[in-house]
Parts: C-alpha cells; structure tokens; sequence
C-alpha cells in the first residue's frame, strides 16, 4: 500500500522529530506522543480488532491495507484546509483517495476512535447492509471498552448518552428505525443515544439477540426496514419504546467481561517522523482523503499554504511528495508531473510515485496517455496487490458504465471492491459493472450500504437513484442516472420525485 511505501523512503534518515509513526499488522498510528504512549495505543487497536472479530459477525479479511490512524492534539489540525467543530472527538474518512481515522487525544478521544473503528470493521463486509440506528448504536456499544492484560470489558454505559436520555427529547421509535423518516440536525444526539440505548437493550436482554440477528438478516435480504423490525423485533415500535425508557432509568445496566489468558502485546515498529512531519502530515493526509473537492474558491488557498510548507523544507522527501500530491490535486498536473519525476530519478521503482505519475498522465490527456498510465499500474498492482487505489485508477482507464468490459477488467473492479468496500465509489464502480453484465439485482444488494448510510453521504442519493433502477430491471436509467451524477440526484430527491418512497421500501 501506497503509505507503508511512502514511510519506508521517509524514515530511511532518521531524525530527532517529535512525530513519530507505529506500525502493527493492521495499523499505522501517527501521533506527536512519547514512544510508550503511542504503543500503547496501536496495542489498543489492534486488541479492539480482535475483539470485534471475536464478539460480533464482522470480519475484516488480513489481506486489507492497514488503516491510517492520526491522533491529533487539537482536532482542527486534521482540517488543513477546511474548519471543523472543536467539540468534535474524531471523525472517519473513506473516499476515492485514501481510508483514515482521526482522534484527539485523551479519553474522549479514545472512544471517539474505537467508535470510528468500529464503522471500518463493520463496513469491511462486503454488499451487506445495515439500518442506520445499528450501525452507530454497534458503534456506541462497543467503544466504551476497556482493555486489561487479563480481561476485556465491554459494553459498558456511556454517561453522556445516559444523560441525554434521562434529560433530552426523544425521537418517536419509528423515526427511529425507519430510514425514510426525515431527521434534524438537532436530533443527532437523541438519534446516538437511542441506538445506543436499543443496540444495548437487544445485546443483553434474554432472547432479544435471536429476534435482532433475524432482524438484520432480513434488511440485508432486501426487506423494508420497518417492516422487517416490527416482524422480527417488536410488532409495535412505541410499546417498546416504553420499555426502554424503563430500562434506561432502572440503572441496572449489565456489561460482560471477557476473561483471557493474559494477552501478549501485539508486536508494534515505532519510527520517528522526519522534522517536516510537523508543518506537512496532517496536509499530506487530507490531500490523501480528496482535497480534490475542495470547493473551487478555497484551492488556490490551500495550495499556496502547501507551497510555503514545501520550501522551508528543501530536498525533503515528504514536503516534496506532499507538494506533487497538491499540484496534481489543486493546481497543475503538468508542475504535478515535474515533481513527481524528480522524486523518481532517485527511486524509480516507488509505487506510490508511479501512481501519481499515471494520475498526472491521465489528467494532462494525449495519445500515449492511457496505455502509459495502465503500464505504471500495472507495475504498482505487481509490487503492491492490495493497493486498491492503483486498481481504482486502472479500472476507470475503460468504460465501465457503458459497456461490456472484458473479465479482467471486471476482475480488478471486484479485487479493488473487496479490498476496501467501504469507498462509496467503489461501490458504485463494483455496481455499474454487474449491470453491463445484466445483473441487477446483485448491483441493487451491493449498492444497498451507500443508499442507507447514515449520515447520507455525498454519493448516497446517487446509490439510491442507481438502486431503484435496478430493483426495477432498468438498466438504460441506471446508466442515466449514473451519467447525471451525484448532483443531479440530490437535486431530484429535494425536487420530491419519488425518491423519499424509495428510501421507505429501502434496508
């Protein structure tokens, strides 16, 4: 994978610098933290894995990129271009440039992360869909464990999701569970802690387990939400809803704790980071999860910030790839090229400096372009075969919407999905290529986890408009709606045709 590459060129000279990386089987955690701190925490991590594994049906396959994990002192540094509320403890990121997770330190932060693992290991499966209440109430559930050489506690209390349920306003319980219900902003805290508060109710009540695991089988089946919840959970929303308002104020809240042989620390290789890691990181991180969409007025901004990085830091390896990583996403692919060609006469065999090259060729176009860029791909699926990003970039080097691709084309778009099925693109690529093979009700099931995501990203009115095509046999307004672009079908959702009765009949 790109970054691993990326570290072994960047830590080849080392340097007395405050920031510094642990690498596990599964990890690599960037934080400004003493050596013994920041171990500890990729110990965390790694523990928290296996406990997923062990105690819940998602699996994560070991053949994945590890995930990048940045813990920051204050949360607007994971932010270089952009602002973000200082209340916020964490945030997950997995787009077409790259996956990563971001925490402040602290305890608070601490859950914030194991809460934001706890989405990358669910969504890790590939074409299943859950309801958005499970997902950040599984979430919620899990994040509030704690690890001992000896035992495992978990599911514990939140206190504020408590609080906010003893003092706050809550949700109707079909608003709940339905995804077609239309939520405020202002409901986001009620919304957390009820699915907190439902997830721990049918975690740890006799006989609830069973009629939950029915429940979610038939949403990934395809059945209506709601419906599915009253056939399988409660035949009446609002009557459980009082039983769980008793629940919640009888304070009798039980948690488990998972007795093991006492563990053996997950190996972990800490490096420190070379003194530019403090100026260009966090910039190179965003510029790996897609400062691309930065809107038009903030680019040049942005990368005249990366610029002025850059040359206080002159031969640097870091500072030099962060500033072709901004040319090619901010400014000018050719500038982008020169750079990254300079970077290659020291290490022409870099995978990640050949993709970038493929990148920049196929944005500055001409005859050679193409075949150019596959032949650089290739050579970085070669050296690196779970990079998904080089498969990513490859597969759209043909037209996957519009025809036929041949079976090893279709074969990376597949290899690139199950490498990383949480990429609401890739999704959509893995989509688009069942239905050129008139397959659609298979593109309708993996399109089902973007559709009903919860916090309704970027590409999900899009995923909804593809998966109505496509539960309807329709192929020639699939291809439509895919041409028309997210935009297109977030402007008909908020125009009313028909989309709030799709997302109704929806996981």
């Amino acid at each position: 994978m790109k970054r691993a590459l990326v570290l072994a060129v960047l830590l080849a000279e080392p340097a007395a610098a405050e920031w510094r990386v642990a690498e596990t089987a599964h990890f690599r955690v960037y934080a400004e933290l003493p050596e013994k701190d920041l171990r500890r925490r990729a110990e965390v991590l790694e523990d928290f894995r296996d406990m997923l594994g062990t105690f819940s049906s998602a699996k994560v396959a070991d053949d994945v990129p590890r995930l990048d994990v940045y813990i920051v002192g204050n949360i607007s540094a994971a932010v270089p271009f952009g602002r973000i509320a200082p209340t916020v403890g964490g945030f997950y990121s997995a787009g077409d440039g790259g996956i990563a997770a971001y925490s402040i330190d602290g305890d608070f932060g601490r859950r914030a992360l194991l809460h934001e693992y706890a989405h990358h290991h669910m969504f890790a499966s590939t074409g299943l869909s859950y309801p958005a209440w499970y997902v950040e109430g599984f979430a919620e559930y899990f994040m509030t464990a704690t690890f001992q050489p000896g035992r495992i506690d978990f599911g514990l209390p939140d206190p504020g999701r408590v609080q906010s349920l003893v003092y706050g306003n809550w949700l109707s319980w079909e608003k709940l569970v339905d995804p077609g219900a239309r939520r405020r902003r202002d409901d986001a805290a009620m919304f957390y802690a009820q699915s907190w508060l439902l997830t721990h109710y049918l975690f740890r009540t006799p006989g609830m387990a069973e009629k939950n695991r029915a429940y979610l089988t038939a949403v990934a089946r395809g059945e209506p939400a709601l419906a599915a919840f009253k056939a399988h959970v409660h035949p009446d929303p609002a009557a459980l809803g009082r039983t769980l308002e008793r629940y919640v104020r009888s304070s009798k809240f039980t948690y488990s704790r998972y007795t093991r042989p006492e563990a053996k620390p997950a190996a972990v290789t800490i490096t420190p980071l070379p003194p530019s890691a403090d100026a260009m990181l966090m910039m190179y991180a965003a510029l790996e999860r897609g400062a691309a969409a930065l809107p038009a007025e903030d680019r040049p901004a942005a990368l005249a910030k990366v610029r002025a990085a850059a040359a206080r830091f002159p031969g640097d390896d870091l500072a030099a790839r962060t500033l072709a990583m901004a040319e090619l996403a901010l400014g000018s692919p050719a500038a982008a090229l020169a750079q990254i060609d300079a970077l290659l006469a020291r290490r022409p065999a870099d995978p990640q400096l050949q993709r970038l090259k493929a990148q920049a060729l196929l944005q500055i176009g001409g005859p050679d372009a193409v075949p150019a860029a596959r032949r650089l791909l290739v050579q970085v699926a070669r050296a690196v075969p779970n990079d998904w990003r080089a498969l990513h970039i490859y597969l759209h080097t043909y037209d996957i919407v519009h025809t036929r691709v041949p079976q090893s084309v279709a074969d990376v778009v597949q290899r690139a999905w199950e490498l990383a099925p949480q990429v609401d693109g890739l999704t959509i690529d893995m989509a688009a290529m069942l239905v050129q093979r008139d397959r659609l009700p298979e593109a309708a099931q993996v399109l089902a986890p973007v559709a009903f995501e919860p916090h309704n990203g970027q590409y999900s009115a899009l995923a909804r408009a593809l998966r109505s095509a496509a539960l309807a046999g329709d192929k020639a307004g699939f291809v439509k709606a895919l041409d028309a672009g997210p935009a297109a079908a977030i402007a008909a959702e908020e125009a009313g045709d028909g989309e709030d009765a799709g997302r109704r009949a929806g996981a």
